[in-house]
């Protein structure tokens, strides 16, 4: 499976940095609590870069970001089942993330494919680089420039002052 990680580049100016897990160490996502080594990528470089526009709040989407390109095998792919209700709401669920915790703390595979709320129909995968099957082959291009669309961030803007 082809997948992108978008993420500010002073936390990912090489592979290691960008796949450290240190981001799902410092904040609990969707998917998992904080304070396990977990990494997001997106199917699309597209939904990549609306997973992390949704975060704005959280980030300043004006300093400078880098992008990553994976391909990762199927055979190291677990896939979630059916998401439990009320996964997809606005705060994360304690049930969806322990989906993600379990599937992190038994080192089930490297990557698990999960559904994505922002974009309905496509999917984030988590990342475990402390995986003992996690290869950093897998990391076939980046770092490289990404800048998102001024009129993609005057829209939230916009939106966030009316």
């Amino acid at each position: 499976m082809r997948a992108w990680r978008i993420a500010l580049e002073k936390f990912a100016r090489t592979k290691q940095e960008a796949f450290s897990g240190l981001s799902g160490f410092t904040a609990g996502g969707r998917w998992h609590a904080k304070e396990r080594h977990l990494d997001y990528a997106a199917e699309s470089l597209s939904l990549a870069t609306l997973e992390r526009l949704v975060h704005y709040k959280r980030f300043d989407a004006l300093n400078p970001h880098v992008v990553y390109q994976l391909e990762v095998p199927d055979g190291a792919i677990q896939r979630v089942g059916v998401p439990p209700k009320g996964w997809d709401g606005e705060d994360p669920l304690p049930a969806a993330q322990a989906i993600g915790n379990r599937w992190c703390d038994r080192r089930e595979s490297p990557a698990l494919l999960v559904p994505s709320a922002v974009t309905r129909g496509e999917h984030n995968l988590l990342l475990n680089p402390r995986h003992a099957d996690w290869k950093w082959s897998w990391v076939v291009a980046g770092p490289a420039p990404f800048a998102f669309d001024a009129r993609l961030l005057e829209a939230i803007r916009s939106k966030r002052s009316a």
